[in-house]
């Protein structure tokens, strides 16, 4: 009995063996199939590149980067006998097989005549619609032209771009940006999308894939507005639409009969927009697969991203992250393209056989043909050697950068510290800021050395300046000769960590002047907080700014005590408890020259108190202009008339708080003169409108009012 005992269990034992064996083999094709749906989701482009320098690779394309319409490509019919070399390799079919197929060569001698074939230009005129929504980008595209769309022969699906695939693929971008911004949600250039802005100043020309990025607590938004028969755009029935792949939504412009270039196995439209998705968690920006919310592969540390800056990206203007997420992600020193059409899921084919591979291509010659960045002038796009073709469309790199901040901004540790000091310290603890008064200008944006009057006044409370781009592209500004700011942020996580003024003054040609009103020792409101996303103030400065055309002289800062603002108590003052700084209301003053030298003052107020003695005595006899958040009777404190229309009645005239539906109950926003009305002051609400979606700049509306001297003969 004992022996039977031990065979049976040595025959139980060997069985164990088998199941436990068979369950292993199980658990490794369950983590190959894993590592392969990883690998599938997360090496998302594939080797793709950009410029003389630059290039984008990856092991292997994937489904969910299918963009677009039928790849158009060189007739290479006649030679394609002898420029293929085939040979056999492994690749990953259709049904997750990994198998053995032909694989063909393009070999480096006719890469050249690839390039030489190809045609530029449009293959039909824009339509209607591409020339009503997104005029900038035909403008841009017909100056710097993709290829034409043509039959492909011999060699199929080679991913070069088509110039109207290009304009409607930006367009979606430019679309989306603006649905995105009425979410209050920044959308954000990504993968190939960043390095062909960077490199080229639109898409990578051998590249039909668009990519962008934005927080996913705003993904169901989005949803909603292009999911199913989504949102109409424009007036011929065009509609924004979009599907939900794995890891990204697959977003595009619709219109009627519009034709069906991707295989029946997908429920998207091409040319389209993949829209990916980030968390932030752990200090860095993760890459979220929209279906399953698991992290994917790609992440960056937040020090890199930001502070985000603006690129032109095929006639539009684009935040992205800092340059040096392309620069560890690419290698800007090659020039290659991929084996895989995104536009129409399709391997690049000849006669039957898939996956081709080519070589690096020439970049010396793609440089003939194609629109590339000069790297020397930032601000130019150039084709050739740039003696024919050049167009200054970049805001310079410089204006994204911060070493301009005069204030030495205190490190986040003391910050920190400071936050928890007594509030008796408060005062004490402002003067102690280096460079508090010291007020940061730049004559080197605008070359003119006087202003020519009239002036067109704009005064805005930006709330923070997270809005900046939008705001800039409302005709009242963009004509303004000077335009007044209150509570513009540096290094402020809730707008991007961006330097805000600068970043205005250099999109609008215009010359600045910026004092610090605050250091922020918190995150600011509720709303603030959650604009910043657990994502660190850099430098932690909040302030008034004046931009205008000319040159500005003799600048000087008069304060407020800190105050309540520095407490820890919850008071208005300092929303609540949710605000605790140091600095304090105060007043930016500065000097213009207009029309034959006639100094002007230009002064950007903020609820500042007392010190008119002071401030009526830095304007002596000039003409004046001073203007913000101020109550309607500080004017006659100090010696000017408060620019007010009555025209439509007072409730025509209000500016807070303002929306995108309303002027407000309450004038907050005054601006203060002794020159003479040209044109009566008009208010605008903070909002702008595009393709039905609105966002909302600020809660204080915009005043406006054009202005002459005064003249005593």
């Amino acid at each position: 009995m004992k022996i039977g005992r031990t065979c049976l269990t040595q025959q139980a034992f060997l069985r164990a063996l088998v199941v436990l064996f068979l369950l292993l083999i199980t658990f490794k094709n369950i983590l190959l199939f894993q590592g392969s749906m990883s690998k599938f989701s997360t090496d998302i482009e594939m080797e793709l590149s950009a410029t003389a320098n630059s290039s984008k690779s990856k092991d292997m394309p994937n489904i969910d980067e299918f963009i677009h319409e039928p790849a158009t490509s060189p007739d290479l019919n006649k030679t394609a006998p002898s420029i293929f070399a085939e040979r056999k390799d492994e690749i990953l079919t259709d049904d997750n097989k990994v198998t053995k197929v032909p694989e063909f060569l393009l070999e480096p001698e006719h890469v050249g005549m690839l390039i030489d074939e190809l045609e530029l230009g449009w293959s039909s005129p824009p339509t209607e619609w591409m020339k009503d929504l997104c005029p900038e980008v035909v403008r841009h595209f017909t100056r710097f032209p993709m290829v034409k769309k043509v039959d492909p022969k011999d060699v199929k699906y080679l991913p070069f771009l088509p110039t109207v695939h290009a304009v409607q693929s930006v367009c979606t971008m430019k679309v989306l940006k603006s649905l995105a911004a009425g979410l209050n949600a920044q959308l954000y250039l990504h993968a190939g999308s960043h390095l062909g802005a960077i490199l080229h100043g639109q898409p990578i020309p051998w590249d039909d894939d668009m990519d962008v990025f934005m927080d996913i607590r705003k993904a169901e938004g989005i949803w909603e507005a292009c999911s199913g028969n989504g949102t109409i755009v424009h007036s011929s029935g065009l509609r924004l639409r979009c599907v939900k792949f794995f890891n990204a939504f697959k977003v595009w412009l619709h219109y009627d009969g519009m034709e069906k270039l991707t295989h029946d196995a997908v429920n998207w439209y091409s040319p389209f927009v993949d829209l990916f998705f980030y968390t932030v968690e752990d200090e860095r920006i993760w890459e979220i697969m929209i279906q399953s919310k698991r992290k994917g592969a790609q992440n960056y540390a937040l020090e890199n991203y930001f502070p985000s800056r603006p690129y032109y990206f095929g006639g539009v203007h684009f935040l992205g992250p800092q340059s040096r997420i392309a620069e560890e992600r690419y290698n800007f020193n090659i020039c290659r393209m991929g084996k895989f059409n995104h536009r129409l899921e399709e391997w690049i084919r000849k006669k039957g056989h898939r996956m081709y591979a080519i070589q690096d291509l020439d970049c010396d010659k793609l440089k003939e043909k194609f629109v590339f960045r000069d790297r020397e002038r930032n601000n130019l796009l150039v084709i050739g050697s740039g003696e024919d073709v050049q167009e200054e469309v970049y805001i310079s790199a410089e204006a994204a950068e911060m070493k301009t901040v005069v204030i030495q901004s205190p490190t986040l540790v003391q910050r920190q510290d400071w936050y928890h000091k007594p509030d008796t310290m408060g005062q004490e603890l402002t003067n102690s800021i280096a460079s508090l008064n010291e007020v940061e200008v730049d004559n080197s944006i605008s070359p003119n050395k006087y202003c020519k009057g009239p002036l067109k006044v704009l005064e805005l409370n930006a709330e923070r300046g997270r809005w900046w781009m939008e705001a800039s592209t409302l005709q009242v500004v963009k004509e303004a000769d000077v335009i007044i700011l209150n509570e513009m942020d540096i290094g402020m996580a809730r707008s991007d960590n961006q330097h805000t003024t600068r970043l205005m003054a250099h999109f609008l040609g215009m010359n600045y002047a910026f004092g610090l009103e605050f250091v922020e020792l918190t995150q600011g409101t509720d709303e603030d907080r959650s604009n910043a996303n657990m994502v660190s103030d850099f430098q932690g400065l909040h302030g008034n700014a004046f931009l205008t055309k000319c040159e500005i002289s003799d600048t000087i800062i008069v304060r407020n005590p800190v105050g309540k603002y520095f407490s820890s108590e919850k008071v208005g003052l300092n929303a609540n408890g949710t605000e605790k700084r140091l600095g304090g209301r105060m007043g930016l003053f500065g000097k213009i020259l207009v029309d034959d030298g006639r100094e002007t003052v230009i002064a950007s107020v903020h609820k500042l108190e007392k010190n008119v003695e002071v401030v009526k005595e830095y304007i002596g006899d000039n003409d004046a202009i001073v203007a913000g958040d101020q109550p309607g009777n500080y004017c006659s404190q100090i010696g000017l008339q408060n620019i007010v229309s009555s025209v439509g009645g007072r409730s025509e005239h209000n500016t807070w708080p303002a929306s995108c539906k309303s002027l407000g109950r309450t004038r907050g926003d005054n601006i203060c003169s002794n020159m003479n009305i040209v044109e009566e002051e008009v208010t605008t609400k903070p909002c702008v409108t595009n393709f039905s979606f609105s966002t909302k700049i600020g809660d204080h509306a915009l005043t406006s009012v054009v202005l002459e001297h005064q003249s005593t003969g």
